[in-house]
């Protein structure tokens, strides 16, 4: 038997179609039972009409969100579909805007926490130091290390770091101005230059995209999967891209807590070592949905 919204929905209908919602109600009015009786009343009638005959399919609810059970981190589903990837306003490597098209998949509501990184690591490579701030100073090795050891210690191979296209998606959710809140800087949104005072702040503290994730723009940079070149956008697919084949570099996305607003907009790319170290680089975590896998490194 379950329970939940549905069903309460169902067992309201039911009743008022019986007919007995009035004359009951009526019944009840100025009595002293309805406020003795009716909570027992209500528990039975609920039973009665809710309860899932033999054999009958379970309700199923969609999962919207999620938490990973060896650190706590919370994730939140992204539903699939397109958009324009990428700036003509930019810089070059930007360029060209195309379409794009992802799965749904899920993705850290937040970037990995101090907290979450010690869970699993039992150190701390952080410069500004928080249980809540975002862990930095971790190279794209490191984090690909933080998701080997979350994968093992939940016994699954799900966890992994999001492809460059599905970062634009959920940072953009929806939009197609310079920032996910518009055409110009608003502080109540971003962690740079003008806000932070040249540190990182817990995550969660500015307002969320329309998605509900947070910090998608400044704090730091995060990783992707993708290794980095100039040129992809000219030759990228439009079905779920994974980057190019090899490379030297791989993307971050983002922006951080040190830039300025010429690097904390929604198509804001950049490129760095796999074992590059510094205080304005971290990441968040991404998984499919179950038949939608990414070829996505983690």
């Amino acid at each position: 038997m379950n329970f939940g919204w549905a069903h309460m929905t169902g067992f309201l209908n039911k009743f008022q179609k019986s007919g007995l919602s009035g004359s009951f109600f009526q019944l009840l009015q100025g009595s002293k039972f309805f406020f003795a009786g009716f909570p027992v009343f209500f528990i039975g009638t609920w039973l009665f009409f809710c309860q899932e005959p033999v054999g009958a399919e379970p309700v199923s609810l969609e999962l919207k969100a999620t938490l990973s059970p060896a650190t706590g981190m919370r994730f939140l589903k992204i539903p699939g579909g397109c958009f324009l990837m990428g700036s003509d306003a930019g810089f070059f490597y930007e360029q060209p805007v195309h379409e794009v098209c992802v799965d749904e998949f899920f993705l850290g509501k937040f970037e990995v926490t101090q907290k979450e990184w010690r869970t699993l690591m039992d150190s701390n490579p952080s410069k500004f130091v928080g249980d809540d701030h975002p862990v930095d100073r971790v190279s794209w090795n490191d984090a690909h290390a933080f998701i080997e050891k979350l994968n093992a210690s939940e016994k699954t191979g799900r966890y992994r770091l999001p492809t460059e296209a599905e970062w634009e998606y959920a940072a953009r959710a929806g939009t197609t101005t310079t920032y996910y809140w518009g055409d110009e800087v608003d502080n109540d949104f971003v962690w740079y230059y003008g806000t932070s005072d040249f540190s990182t702040h817990p995550v969660g503290t500015k307002k969320p995209n329309g998605f509900g994730l947070y910090d998608m723009l400044g704090n730091v940079w995060e990783w992707v999967s993708d290794w980095y070149a100039n040129d992809y956008f000219k030759n990228s697919p439009r079905n779920n891209p994974q980057g190019p084949e090899s490379g030297k570099f791989k993307v971050r996305r983002g922006g951080s807590s040190a830039n300025l607003v010429s690097h904390i907009r929604s198509s804001t790319r950049y490129r760095g070592k796999l074992d590059h170290r510094h205080h304005i680089l971290g990441f968040r975590v991404a998984f499919s949905v179950p038949g939608n896998e990414s070829e996505g490194s983690n």
